[in-house]
């Protein structure tokens, strides 16, 4: 069925994660996304390569990182420091509904591609700006990246075992976050625009994105001067709350009670009708007064039980409960399977590889399925350069020759050596899952061929 963002194209010069999640999603929505590397600068990502990539002639076309977020995207390779780099990406964006970017703010204004100068070029252009602190302010120049945008929201405030030192999540929680916040963003903008033929620039402070995470810890102290106690795995609306060793190795399952009647469904279930008779237990502030003597309690049960096994027990009576998959577990996760949260792709260099998808919500007349692999460096520059600007192959020739366009990076990738540097046994990487695609057998698990 058609996408909702069929007919939109989209100019995309973010990088690294939070950007590109943003117009990833607005690739699988259906738009057109035209991504822009620089011959100078490539997507840092690129670097992000597997052990396997020793050797390889190309190795900033393997990385699995950039195909993750990129997948669906179409590229240009061209060199925005040249002034005709520049001409050419304004004649784009003439042509386009969206541009999003995640410079520091003098990026832009030194190129005349800001807002104001692109407005004059689009009138109706929908612009975002995915920075870390925003275009303005004392911080709005700084350099930023998920792992200190955590701290700086005051995420890491919050996050962290009762007793320890803040602790970053160890996903860059903000990156995946201010991407769905830009996506969201722009499809309100489009929809504005729909309305009233108006555009509209969006400027994302990935820093002020994410204080709606910790929105109850802020009211708190604005209210209460109180400041957060970090907590670990428990809840201030659940108790008892945590995350319990299961039998095998490394293997877990997090409970959550948050009822009374949910306690006695988790006594029944794991038959401890004594724990629900205990009058320690019987209510939730009791339970939270008495977490660390129920926390040994229900790892004496869980430390003999498998996760799965645990987890559809415990669903089965009602109680909020999930096993903790590993990344093999969780592609060959059947609930994942059946809800398709996984689209194959055949990633040139790399061969067909699973891709999750970045919208896992399910609608009635489309499927927000990934568009395609993701691209090599400048894989799109005749197509786009020649076929949507008309620029002849003449002049493409010769735009090559002075390197204003490319298919290949101007400096050379230092990733190859680092891999080598850090290379560990390949059966150590299987072990803990982290490289569990390159087994042939777990490819044939997945419906692959190896």
């Amino acid at each position: 069925m058609p996408k909702p963002l069929e007919g939109i194209r989209v100019m995309d010069l973010t990088q690294v994660f939070a950007g590109p999640a943003c117009t990833r999603i607005l690739s699988d929505l259906g738009a057109e996304v035209i991504r822009m590397e620089s011959p100078n600068r490539l997507d840092i990502t690129r670097n992000l390569l597997h052990t396997d990539n020793d050797g390889q002639e190309v190795p900033w076309e393997r990385a699995l990182y950039f195909t993750i977020r990129n997948a669906g995207k179409k590229e240009i390779v061209v060199d925005l420091a040249q002034e005709r780099g520049r001409e050419m990406l304004r004649e784009i964006i003439a042509q386009s509904d969206v541009v999003a970017e995640s410079f520091t703010p003098r990026v832009m204004r030194a190129f005349e591609l800001d807002y104001e100068h692109l407005k004059q070029v689009k009138p109706d252009i929908i612009m975002i700006s995915l920075s870390g602190y925003g275009q303005d302010g004392p911080y709005s120049d700084w350099s930023a990246y998920g792992m200190g945008l955590e701290p700086a929201s005051g995420v890491s405030q919050v996050t962290g075992y009762q007793g320890g030192p803040p602790i970053r999540s160890g996903l860059s929680f903000t990156d995946p976050y201010s991407g769905f916040i830009g996506a969201g963003a722009v499809l309100a903008a489009l929809h504005h625009r729909r309305r009233t033929g108006q555009g509209q620039y969006i400027d994302l402070s990935e820093q002020e994105a994410a204080v709606p995470l910790v929105g109850a810890a802020l009211m708190d102290y604005a209210m209460n001067q109180r400041l957060p106690e970090r907590i670990g795995d428990r809840s201030p609306w659940a108790a008892p709350q945590g995350c319990y060793r299961c039998s095998g190795d490394d293997s877990w399952i997090v409970i959550s009670i948050e009822s009374d009647d949910d306690w006695a469904a988790f006594c029944s279930a794991t038959g401890h009708s004594d724990w629900a008779a205990d009058v320690r237990f019987s209510t939730f502030e009791g339970r939270r007064e008495h977490h660390d003597e129920l926390d040994k309690l229900i790892t004496g049960w869980t430390k003999d039980q498998d996760h799965y096994k645990a987890f559809h027990l415990l669903q089965k009576a009602g109680v909020i409960a999930a096993p903790v998959l590993n990344g093999k577990q969780a592609l060959l996760d059947p609930h994942f399977k059946e809800r398709g949260q996984y689209d194959v792709v055949d990633q040139p260099h790399n061969g067909k590889r699973l891709v999750g998808r970045h919208l896992a919500a399910k609608f009635d007349e489309f499927e927000a399925a990934v568009a395609g692999p993701a691209p090599t460096l400048g894989q799109h520059n005749t197509e786009i350069l020649g076929g949507l600007l008309g620029i002849s192959d003449e002049e493409l020739a010769q735009l090559t020759e002075q390197r204003v366009i490319t298919t290949e990076p101007a400096l050379p990738v230092p990733a190859a050596i680092v891999s080598q540097a850090l290379k560990l046994p390949y059966e150590a990487f299987l072990e803990n899952g982290t490289l569990q695609a390159l087994d042939p057998d777990y490819q044939k698990q997945l419906g692959l061929e190896p």
